[in-house]
């Protein structure tokens, strides 16, 4: 871990003890939960919280095989399908608190937490607003004013340095909120984190000005004159929504639709490196690069690539392998059709990459590699290596190779 990470988290990590020690400004704690759920008894009025219903009640399958979900890990099994009330709520007078980790507080005028686009994280899983830790807060600085309306797209602590969680947890909530029809009523833009450039990056092709955009690093407790917050993109759980996947690709593959590669540019076959981690690599990787090149495989390091490099790479695409991780998340680019071969540790067998390739019309494959112990938990499993056998790999890719002959044959006669 590199020092200024291990010297953040161990800050954090003493904040949160104290604050739940050391009594200030107690008024801020909330004193109860605004229910806003369909299925719930809505005890918020229009002068607390007005609702704008976005998509409700939506049903979001994992269309996986059998044998893939049996291979999942049992500590994060998810589920087959799940139910999600989507919502954008304006908030006049509100707050947002939020600890940078487990905890995004939505606080209305009357001090009370407002359910379903507020965040509450226990062991990495999302539960219900009356778990939020902000109840066991003792400490609370004054919340910093802003003049106008703030718009919340504060997730949990991966949405600060990830950018697989950016592209799900973070970005997609633009579009519950131009659904909403409040989009050009924004003034501030409240995001994790703005420290890599990928976030930067994005945010500027998706059109908001450097000057609108504040970060809940910098302010992890402010009003407003009116908060708009909405549903986490994937709600309380974690498979993914067709719209969202739809919103990613209509928001950047624009960008690059009216280029044309020279030959010499395109790379249709790629293989994502995790050499510049040190969690998950893959330990015979050169054994591996050397039975793809046989079939003309370019290896990419996808942090060393510029947003729109990577829309053009991957748009460019016909087949991408990787060992399970965050650089996959740039499959959102690749066209319909697009093979797709992830490579997990047995103990790590965990989505959202084989739930966004089925929801994006990709040719999904895995291997799954053996592990010499026993995996007990996600923290654990994340962290093991990959030994992988080449033999698998190969075989898939002659297969599809096989596939393709016989199409362009058929397409001869």
């Amino acid at each position: 871990m590199k020092p200024k990470v291990f010297y953040d988290k161990s800050t954090n990590r003493l904040k949160k003890i104290l604050g739940r020690i050391i009594p200030h400004n107690t008024r801020f704690r909330p004193n109860g939960v605004c229910q806003i759920n369909t299925e719930s008894e809505i005890t918020c009025t229009d002068s607390e919280v007005k609702v704008h219903r976005i998509y409700p009640n939506l049903t979001t399958p994992l269309e996986i095989s059998e044998d893939l979900y049996e291979a999942c890990s049992d500590y994060w099994k998810p589920k087959r399908s799940v139910t999600t009330d989507y919502v954008v709520v304006e908030v006049p007078d509100g707050r947002i608190y939020t600890d940078n980790e487990s905890s995004v507080a939505i606080v209305s005028q009357q001090n009370r937490i407002i359910e379903n686009v507020s965040l509450s994280l226990v062991e990495g899983k999302a539960k219900g607003a009356e778990t939020n830790n902000i109840f066991t807060q003792s400490y609370f600085q004054a919340p910093t004013r802003f003049k106008g309306t703030v718009f919340s797209m504060l997730t949990g602590g991966a949405g600060l340095n990830n950018i697989g969680h950016w592209f799900l947890d973070v970005l997609p909530r633009l579009h519950l909120l131009r659904e909403s029809g409040l989009y050009d009523e924004v003034d501030w833009f409240l995001v994790p984190n703005t420290r890599y450039s990928y976030q930067t990056e994005t945010l500027e092709l998706l059109g908001i000005p450097a000057e609108k955009i504040i970060t809940g690093i910098e302010y992890h407790h402010l009003t407003a004159d009116r908060i708009i917050a909405s549903t986490a993109p994937r709600g309380n759980h974690t498979l993914v929504p067709r719209w969202l996947g739809q919103y990613i690709r209509d928001s950047f593959l624009p960008l690059v639709q009216d280029e044309v590669l020279p030959a010499s540019e395109r790379v249709p076959y790629l293989y994502i490196s995790r050499s510049d981690s040190a969690i998950r690599n893959v330990l015979n990787e050169k054994e591996l690069l050397e039975a793809l090149e046989a079939y003309k495989f370019k290896s990419i390091v996808s942090s060393k690539y510029s947003i729109l490099e990577k829309i053009r790479m991957f748009s460019q695409a016909k087949v991408v392998i990787s060992a399970t991780g965050a650089g996959l998340i740039s499959m959102f680019f690749c066209k319909p059709g697009t093979k797709i071969i992830e490579i997990f540790h047995e103990g790590f067998v965990i989505e959202p990459f084989y739930d966004i390739a089925t929801k994006i019309d990709l040719d999904y494959d895995y291997i799954i590699c053996k592990g010499d112990r026993k995996v007990h938990d996600a923290a654990e499993g994340q962290r093991q290596h990959l030994r992988v056998d080449t033999d698998q790999v190969v075989e898939i890719l002659k297969k599809m190779r096989k596939s393709s002959e016989k199409k362009s044959n058929v397409q001869t006669v």
